[in-house]
């Protein structure tokens, strides 16, 4: 294991602070997850829950490794919702799950959660890319603004996916599963071939 997917694993840990609005995320590191964890607080209720669950799993379904369900992703972001968020934060991303739900109410008659898989996925298409299209950037740049990315339509929907997929690659089901497992690395190579069965190594010891 090496020094620098540690400071990796971080990163995605200070991301997903980030992403709730927490305050102290600099400060943040895994023993002070764990005891916040301890206590076993929740935010969502059942249905904002399912809806969750259901979103996660359709934007990283279970292929041949796991999915967000079975990596425990719904889990991780309502217990940073419940322990971390901050009150708009949660307002913001819980209004992006009630959308998602009126969406499918609207199209389909019933709870997104309560959809095939494939309705699921065909539903949420259209949504994500309108919900993600950049806005159009009018006057001078702010450094924290390039630092942050492009404005979207829909940003409470942004940071939902982008927390989502950001828990999945913090889980060890991704990072032993989805990522092939280096305990240690091996010799330098310069040169290697990517393909379409090429991904990014991950180490980390639990």
């Amino acid at each position: 294991m090496t020094n620098s997917f540690m400071i990796e694993r971080r990163a995605l840990m200070q991301r997903m602070m980030a992403l709730v609005g927490a305050s102290a995320v600099a400060s943040i590191g895994s023993p002070l997850l764990a005891r916040k964890g301890a206590a076993a607080k929740t935010y969502l209720d059942a249905p904002h829950m399912a809806t969750l669950a259901a979103f996660a799993e359709t934007v990283i379904p279970r292929t041949d490794t796991a999915g967000a369900i079975e990596a425990g992703v719904p889990q991780v972001v309502d217990g940073l919702l419940a322990n971390w968020a901050s009150g708009p934060r949660r307002v913001e991303l819980a209004r992006a799950l009630t959308e998602i739900d009126e969406l499918s109410a609207k199209a389909q008659g019933k709870p997104f959660a309560a959809l095939a898989p494939d309705a699921r996925l065909a539903l949420l298409k259209p949504h994500d890319k309108a919900a993600t299209t950049p806005l159009p950037r009018t006057g001078p740049v702010a450094a924290a603004d390039m630092m942050s990315g492009p404005k979207v339509a829909n940003p409470g929907y942004a940071k939902l996916k982008e927390l989502v997929i950001t828990a999945y690659y913090f889980s060890e089901a991704a990072l032993t599963q989805e990522l092939p497992y280096v305990h240690a690395p091996g010799k330098w190579v310069p040169s290697v071939p990517v393909t379409p069965q090429t991904r990014p190594d991950g180490g980390v010891s639990y």
